[in-house]
């Protein structure tokens, strides 16, 4: 589009220069035909041809250099309008890690579009930072491979769109590696394109010191236990509704026999009260 504006500006330009030029070959040819002619004289009325045809000249030129400038200031325009509509469609990917909700050390991986337009043909590639640690830094990414949306990418992701998915335990790899896991860092380039085509690039940095001396108090998330407890009681409740032989309920009954042993106990205590009042 910009060498399009280029191309029409120089048609403009070039076409108004020689419009412009052709008071100027007037005036060289009246030159020419003075000079040939010698017994031309120059008179007040040649004298004022002459001024006039010079300022003709002088407001071609100036015409040109505004017409320039004012073009100039358009292509200006038209490049803020074309950047502001371009922001508009551009996608931003962001990769990064976080705890699950179950326990602290099970980490879920994120993968979010914060950008202002849809991304597509989404891909990643793993660059160990740490050189000197290659055995977990090919570890690590086995399991992040293992996603299929790391490893083959992700064809289509809207806007403020997020995908995420379970891909490492810590203390899994806190016992097969010890500390050196801590020492892991790695960069993911992550490359895409608008709805345009544009490419576009991005980085994300997993740097797993981050994680050391991470606790947690509680016992985990508390909407996670509320999940949990009720969707075992929903378990407990479909066994229990389908007549399943291995689930039992407790239930306490009350009869009208219980109902009346137990007024007749209460009237004796009172008459017992009576008594021991009246003894009294």
């Amino acid at each position: 589009m910009k060498k399009f504006h280029d191309e029409k500006a120089l048609w403009v330009v070039g076409s108004m220069i020689v419009l412009m030029l052709v008071p100027v070959v007037f005036i060289m040819g009246l030159i020419v035909g003075i000079n040939i002619d010698s017994t031309a004289t120059l008179t007040q009325d040649n004298l004022s041809s002459w001024v006039t045809a010079f300022a003709t000249v002088v407001i071609a030129v100036l015409t040109i250099v505004l017409a320039k400038e004012t073009w100039s200031l358009r292509n200006i325009q038209l490049s803020q309008i074309e950047h502001i509509r371009k922001d508009s469609i551009r996608p931003n990917i962001d990769l990064y890690l976080k705890s699950s909700p179950a326990a602290f050390n099970f980490v879920d991986v994120h993968v979010i579009n914060n950008g202002s337009g849809s991304a597509q043909n989404v891909t990643f590639s793993f660059e160990n930072r740490n050189t000197k640690d290659t055995e977990v830094f090919d570890y690590v990414v086995s399991l992040f491979t293992k996603l299929n949306i790391l490893n083959s990418g992700i064809s289509s992701l809207g806007i403020n769109e997020k995908r995420s998915s379970f891909v490492l335990n810590f203390i899994e790899l806190n016992q097969k590696y010890k500390d050196i896991i801590f020492e892991t860092n790695i960069v993911v380039n992550i490359s895409y394109e608008d709805i345009e085509g544009d490419k576009y690039t991005s980085k994300a940095i997993m740097n797993f010191s981050e994680f050391l001396g991470i606790t947690e108090l509680g016992g985990g998330d508390p909407m996670y236990k509320i999940a949990s407890s009720i969707e075992k009681f929903q378990k407990d409740f479909n066994s229990f509704s389908k007549g399943s032989s291995s689930s039992k309920i407790k239930v306490d009954t009350y009869t009208a026999k219980d109902r009346k042993e137990a007024e007749e106990a209460m009237l004796k205590r009172i008459e017992e009260q009576r008594a021991s009042q009246n003894n009294g």
